[in-house]
């Protein structure tokens, strides 16, 4: 980046920009305000679509509860003689009789008498037992609202025939108000509401006591068409009055899943709810597209106001910091690739994935191995995890750590893997070499040559006077990842940086040749 005193933007062309600026943003707030808007619309609807679904599983589940008793009839139908039949059903419809919401129960046996397990049962009741028995001898099950006083019951009937062929007919009758107040303890903190109607209209469940056994074409906006499902969904969403709260909701109708009956339930949310939470956001977005605004018109103050007092600079200065920026530049970019890289290095998973599986190959088989391999792994990411300052280091402390990354790969590897170090110049180990420097041309090595056995990997490191020589045989694998020549960029940039212009990486004949010239830091 550079400044330039005849190239800055005039005080007309910065307004312009500045107001273009201001529109496009105060614009695009709008837009986003209004998507929020129509999110937060649409995640209220999802929520109740949710709330729905929950809200019919509930009631079903509840409902088919009190079905269950059609399971233990069979039951015990199968575990029963024909002696001791008639005992055993009496002492499950006791059973049965005490549930709070069974206010009559009855079974036969064949063709014989009704027996009844309340005896306070009323003559009339149990007349109109008898006759609704009489009537459906030969039905499977039903489910059916019938009065009783100034109540509603639900009747469940059903028949069952034993392995012998003895033929049962069990019926139990639940109170509908009965049935209310147990909802009413169960479901108190739901912000919406259910109500459950038959085929024929007439309400077996509702909030509103008053409802229970009306017609709910009556009693509420329920249209026929409600009930009529397509093959895309199984439930119908309208917005309606609702009867009860008498205000706008959002009804959802769908088909109940209980055995023998066709009942429908219908959930419904008020709509101001949700409105509200929508009248909100719209009022927090407008806030925020209002703070807006005004902090980008104080902000396109500033900025005019900082560009008059631009144009009072001297050229002198301009051009002192143009030259200062490309410096900084130039270095900000060495020091990323060079932090890049030692990160890159650094954080080897594949290479402490290797180490771990060989370290638990060599566990159990050679022991003071494993503790050498593991004592010298530690070390080696104790040397990764501090780099120095400078990027580089002395060749004395880059052998150690080499000798100990060649003997976690020669484990590995075994004779598949040659190593020497020739030191030709003992001073040169008080010279420095870029930070990992081995370590790069070692592991490029591994990693784009075969070896095996028959042909191992050759490679060998001599320490000249003022140079490292690493060679290594040319054994080129036939699949290898595309080079990214990451590791030889990072030294490139640090020999750049200390002047250094011998650096060398190339195949010569049958070896790949990488020289390393040392520094000298106190020269």
């Amino acid at each position: 980046m550079k400044f330039s005193f005849s190239n800055t933007t005039s005080r007309r062309a910065f307004l312009i920009y500045g107001t273009i600026s201001i529109l496009v943003t105060v614009i695009s707030v709008y837009f986003i305000s209004n998507l929020i808007t129509d999110l937060t619309n649409k995640t209220n609807e999802l929520s109740a679509s949710r709330n729905f679904v929950k809200k019919q599983e509930i009631m079903t589940m509840e409902f088919s509860k009190l079905l269950e008793h059609e399971m233990q009839i069979k039951h015990l139908l199968k575990i029963s003689s024909s002696k001791n039949l008639l005992s055993n059903l009496e002492v499950l419809s006791s059973i049965q009789a005490t549930d709070s919401l069974v206010t009559n129960n009855w079974f036969q046996i064949n063709d014989g008498q009704i027996h009844f397990e309340n005896d306070t049962t009323s003559a009339a009741l149990k007349k109109d037992i008898r006759d609704f028995t009489a009537t459906n001898k030969s039905a499977q099950h039903i489910n059916t609202i019938v009065p009783q006083g100034k109540d509603w019951a639900w009747r469940i009937y059903f028949k069952s025939i034993s392995p012998d062929g003895t033929i049962v007919r069990y019926g139990y009758d639940v109170n509908l108000r009965l049935l209310h107040d147990y909802f009413s303890i169960i479901d108190v903190t739901t912000s919406n509401y259910a109500f459950i109607f038959d085929e024929k209209g007439k309400c077996i469940y509702h909030p509103e006591t008053s409802f229970i056994g009306k017609n709910v074409y009556d009693i509420a906006s329920i249209q026929s068409s409600d009930t009529i499902f397509t093959k895309k969904s199984d439930y119908v969403k309208r917005t309606t009055l609702s009867e009860y709260l008498k205000l706008d909701v959002i009804r959802f109708t769908k088909k109940m899943d209980i055995k023998g009956a066709k009942w429908f339930i219908c959930v419904s949310f008020p709509k101001d709810v949700i409105d509200e939470d929508v009248t909100s956001i719209k009022k927090y977005a407008t806030s925020i597209y209002s703070i807006t605004t005004i902090m980008l018109l104080f902000i396109f103050y500033l900025f005019t106001y900082a560009n008059r007092r631009a144009y009072k600079e001297k050229e002198i200065v301009i051009k002192e910091k143009n030259t200062l920026l490309v410096e900084n530049e130039k270095i900000i970019k060495e020091k990323a690739l060079i932090q890049l890289q030692q990160l890159k290095e650094q954080i080897n998973p594949h290479f402490l994935f290797n180490s771990l599986n060989s370290l638990y190959m060599l566990i159990g088989s050679d022991v003071k191995t494993a503790q050498k391999f593991t004592l010298n792994l530690s070390r080696i990411y104790r040397y990764l995890i501090d780099p120095p300052e400078k990027n580089i280091v002395l060749l004395k402390e880059e052998l150690l750590f080499i000798e100990k990354y060649i003997f976690l790969q020669q484990t590995r590897f075994k004779e598949e893997l040659l190593f020497s170090i020739e030191i030709e110049d003992e001073a040169a180990l008080t010279k420095s070499l870029p930070y990992l420097a081995l370590q790069i041309v070692v592991e490029n090595a591994i990693k784009h040559n075969m070896a095996t056995d028959e042909i191992p990997l050759r490679t060998k490191i001599v320490i000249k006077a003022d140079k490292v020589i690493i060679t290594n045989n040319l054994q080129k694998k036939q699949h290898v990842e595309p080079s990214t020549q990451f590791g030889l960029n990072y030294l490139q940039s640090i020999y750049n940086h200390y002047a250094k212009s011998d650096f060398e990486a190339s195949e010569k004949e049958d070896n790949f040749v990488c020289i390393l010239p040392l520094i000298d830091i106190h020269s």
